[in-house]
């Protein structure tokens, strides 16, 4: 069997360590948000020596954000699951494509059932994730959307609202162990409660603007298990695009340095 398949996939260049990305057409495809949580987990995650880092992707898809932060960062092992068999199969492939098998492992799986016999509670350094952005039954859905089962899964919270992640990712992180997560603006005030419930303490948050002048549309926050519940730090913002619509020398510099 070929690695991919033209007819209803396709192959992206990563411009990161050599790395590809097989997309199905029909399904959800990667964006900014997916590359600004990449590059903060890499950015952020504490540093290993020796024994590498225990990290786990909620929710994966085809697996872009676990590909390009093991392109970041040699000292990870990742494991990541994804309820739609369809997106899991593609992660797997592209797990093989890269040369990841070694560092890099998939699961189908609901994140509401974990943990798994291979996906442990209290096991991981590190959880990350990029929740669907919206409930169910809010926000536009668009004519793809709605003829694409897996378009839905990935934008609307059919399996899952943001405080699901968030309680999973407590019970999968070690004591100490961190949280990262990208989402959209208006969810921050839900999203910060359901760590203070779960005793995630926020300790960066960063907000992420279209435009200098614009309102947020995104924030990276990270989030520490049994962590004291002061210091939370507000990083400088991130402005995506200058008055040119070009990407600002910021977003150049995350999007193409090594």
């Amino acid at each position: 069997m070929d690695i991919f398949d033209p007819e209803t996939e396709t192959m992206e260049e990563l411009g990161r360590a050599g790395m590809r990305l097989i997309q199905r057409k029909d399904g959800f495809r990667f964006g900014e948000d997916t590359v600004l949580l990449s590059w903060f987990v890499a950015e952020n995650a504490r540093l290993r020596q020796k024994d590498p880092l225990r990290v786990l992707e909620l929710g994966c898809n085809c697996g872009a954000a676990s590909i390009l932060l093991a392109a970041r960062r040699k000292d990870v092992r990742i494991d990541a699951v994804e309820r739609q068999e369809k997106a899991e199969e593609v992660f797997e492939r592209n797990i093989r494509m890269n040369s990841l098998s070694d560092r890099v492992r998939g699961e189908v799986a609901d994140i509401r059932n974990l943990p798994t016999e291979s996906v442990l509670k209290n096991h991981y350094d590190v959880v990350f994730a990029n929740p669907p952005f919206r409930k169910q039954g809010s926000g536009p859905v668009t004519e793809v959307d709605v003829h694409s089962r897996a378009l839905l899964e990935a934008r609307f919270a059919m399996h899952g609202e943001v405080e699901d992640f968030i309680s999973c990712a407590a019970k999968m992180l070690v004591p100490k162990g961190d949280l990262f997560l990208v989402d959209r603006a208006e969810t921050l005030a839900d999203v910060m409660k359901a760590c203070y419930k779960e005793n995630l303490a926020p300790k960066h948050l960063r907000f992420v603007y279209p435009f200098s002048g614009r309102p947020a549309t995104l924030y990276l926050m990270s989030a520490k298990k049994d962590g004291k519940l002061s210091g939370t730090m507000i990083d400088p913002p991130l402005i995506l695009r200058g008055p040119d619509l070009e990407y600002t020398d910021e977003l150049k510099k995350i999007y193409s340095e090594e």
